[in-house]
């Protein structure tokens, strides 16, 4: 048997038709493109849940969150955005009601499509197809994410060696752009591993409305499933090691501000004796022999610098400056 590719058609506007019209790919929400959905499919998008799977007529509607980006790269974690597509699926047709700005991973299934052929047109295969491009495309993110926290780690370890190199100052202002990266990729992490649950959740529902005669179909989805609950552990690696980075830079930065309070602290204990001295010499008592004597001002000088040197040696010889 030919195997026939994913051809495209506009049907209307807004509207394409992928694989000889079993996905249908909506890219607006306006209410004539709906009812044209509504009239030649019977899927009507203006009574399904936004957050919640929900069944209506033949159809079963999914909405799906995801990170991803319409950009075939992401170099920085504010290339990443939250894409929310909605699916009308039944046993004739899917259709996806997607944003003006064409998620990635809706191309990557369309190009697996393109490329692969395929002997059958079921919606249902069409749907791992599409599910199984968000997983993938959600490894990539993590993989991408996973890349970035390399190079905050190299950053962070200049930042530790620059606590021993006593040439070199380091301030709030070398952590903060770290930490607000990583404050980022935390959060992205943590949608991530939201869509992916949500992902496996519509994934369950659709496995749920295949017979039991179906095996086949249901081995795939039930493949599919694995590889998400995989990506999930991933995605836990990557979130683990950004928390690790985040303890880490937290970590330095008490050091150095320990280090600060430690330099005023051996300078207030070497002024604190002559602080003593020259408080009590400041007393006016009405009779202070020692202010008789020609030699009590250099003595009370000596004293003086030899109080402030007895806590420094106390402080150097128990090792407090290191």
């Amino acid at each position: 048997m030919k195997k026939q590719t994913a051809n495209s058609a506009v049907l209307f506007e807004g509207v394409k038709s992928i694989h000889n019209g079993r996905w249908l790919r909506v890219s607006s929400d306006k209410k004539d493109v709906l009812d044209f959905i509504l009239k030649k499919t019977g899927a009507d998008f203006r009574h399904a849940a936004d957050k919640t799977a929900t069944a209506q007529n033949k159809f079963s509607f999914l909405p799906v969150t995801f990170i991803d980006t319409s950009a075939s790269d992401g170099t920085s974690v504010a290339a990443f955005n939250a894409v929310r597509v909605t699916f009308a699926i039944s046993d004739d047709v899917v259709v996806s009601l997607e944003p003006q700005q064409v998620p990635a991973a809706m191309e990557l299934a369309l190009q697996r499509m393109n490329s692969d052929g395929r002997d059958s047109e079921d919606p249902f295969e069409i749907v791992v197809d599409i599910f199984q491009a968000i997983a993938d495309r959600t490894d990539y993110i993590i993989g991408q994410l996973n890349d970035m926290t390399e190079q905050v780690m190299i950053e962070t370890n200049a930042i530790l060696k620059s606590l021993e190199v006593k040439s070199r100052d380091f301030g709030v202002t070398d952590i903060a752009s770290t930490q607000l990266d990583l404050g980022d990729m935390e959060e992205l992490l943590s949608h991530c591993m939201e869509s992916q649950m949500a992902l496996v959740g519509a994934v369950r529902h659709m496995r749920a409305r295949i017979s039991a005669e179906r095996s086949d179909i249901r081995v795939l989805y039930d493949t599919l499933i694995q590889d998400i609950e995989a990506i999930e552990e991933h995605v836990e690696f990557v979130h683990d090691r950004v928390r690790f980075l985040q303890q880490i830079n937290n970590m330095a930065l008490n050091v150095k501000q320990n280090q600060i309070v430690k330099v005023f602290s051996v300078v207030t204990a070497v002024f604190l004796p002559s602080m003593m001295v020259t408080t009590y010499y400041s007393m006016n008592f009405e009779y202070m022999p020692i202010l008789e004597w020609q030699y009590g001002e250099p003595l009370v000088m000596i004293l003086t610098f030899l109080f402030a040197l007895m806590p420094l040696f106390y402080i150097k010889h128990r090792g407090w400056l290191r």
